[in-house]
């Protein structure tokens, strides 16, 4: 038993011991005495003590009762305070990161936009350069194929006036391959 109900029942077992104790002080014999107005007074003021204090004991019980039910709805308003409040900053956080992400996807864009902005100017820069010395260089080549002819046809008429036979492939060839 615990002591809860051992507490319930000491009230009502004390009480019920009272009013046998009285009841046994009743006798047949004892009319209209003093003794007998006091052992009545005595009995109702016990039975109205008795009823006060089960009085009291329900109205306890019941306090108790509502107290905890008051405990409980407080946690459960706190709990959904809590989780409501942890939404909003789980909200906030995603709005944060979600701008974040949107910033950088701008930024690496405009990064990437730079990026291949100057490496088109580098590649035309490079191509004009490379056009450029392409032109130079096939400029040279013809300005040394003309001197090469021009080598040769005044080496091809100095040799004809000594009777000199000109080689095949130019004057000019002849001299390099003989290094």
């Amino acid at each position: 038993m615990s002591a809860g109900m051992q507490q319930e029942e000491q009230p009502g077992r004390i009480s019920s011991e009272l009013l046998d104790r009285l009841r046994a002080m009743e006798t047949p014999d004892a009319t209209g005495s003093l003794a007998e107005l006091a052992y009545r007074r005595a009995r109702e003021v016990l039975e109205r003590a008795l009823d006060e204090a089960q009085t009291l004991r329900l109205q306890a019980i019941q306090d108790a009762r509502a107290t905890r039910e008051q405990e409980l709805t407080a946690l459960t308003e706190s709990m959904r305070t809590l989780r409501l409040a942890a939404q909003a900053q789980i909200e906030s956080q995603l709005k944060s990161a979600d701008m974040e992400m949107t910033r950088l996807i701008e930024q690496s864009r405009s990064e990437a936009s730079g990026i291949i902005a100057k490496a088109t100017e580098d590649a035309l820069q490079i191509r004009a350069e490379a056009a450029a010395t392409r032109s130079a260089a096939d400029h040279r080549l013809q300005e040394i194929e003309r001197l090469e002819a021009d080598f040769d046809e005044v080496v091809g008429r100095m040799a004809e006036r000594l009777g000199v036979r000109a080689p095949s492939g130019g004057w000019w060839r002849h001299l390099l391959r003989r290094r």
